[in-house]
């Protein structure tokens, strides 16, 4: 079991700022780069993938600006939309999930869910397969269900794509 630090130890006068009901809290960068970090740490990385997708990336790694292409990507990449890892999309989930595109492809405006989820889908806040949502886990901890327990996983896996993923909730416990 993983410990949590205090909250003054994790997070020094912040966290008796967030128990106050202002709508806004002024965050050190600091701060909010470590719990971005915290974040983005919890989703998969390729750094060969990285590298290679990113050839600009890789000179920067070569040239000594980035200790690594993760270093990049956690630091600057994810806030430039550049992706961790190559998309795995799961055609008929993408297409049973997002209908829109199931029609976008009839009509000839896109020719593949994985031509949609690169070109577009992935900017959109779209998901390119099923996130595997941990049903129990996920609604004791993002939905405001009476009874958790009693969710079902079709119900929680369409709050995590339409509200829970853009929300950055998890689908899981984290590794």
């Amino acid at each position: 079991m993983t410990i949590i630090p205090h909250p003054n130890v994790a997070f020094a006068d912040l966290a008796e700022r967030l128990t106050t009901p202002a709508d806004e809290v002024m965050v050190p960068r600091k701060l909010l780069m470590r719990l971005l970090d915290l974040y983005i740490s919890s989703w998969d990385f390729d750094e060969d993938w990285y590298l290679a997708t990113y050839p600009d990336i890789q000179a920067a790694v070569t040239d000594g600006k980035f200790a690594s292409g993760w270093d990049h990507f956690k630091s600057v990449g994810y806030f430039e939309g550049r992706r961790g890892n190559r998309p795995v999309v799961d055609t008929d989930w993408y297409l049973e999930t997002y209908p829109d595109i199931a029609k976008a492809i009839l009509e000839g405006k896109v020719t593949s869910a994985s031509e949609h989820f690169e070109a577009f889908g992935y900017a959109e806040g779209r998901l390119p397969s099923n996130p595997e949502i941990h049903t129990k886990w996920y609604a004791r901890r993002y939905m405001s269900a009476p009874h958790p327990e009693a969710v079902k996983e079709s119900d929680a896996l369409q709050d995590f794509v339409r509200i829970g993923y853009r929300s950055l909730a998890l689908p899981a416990p984290p590794r």
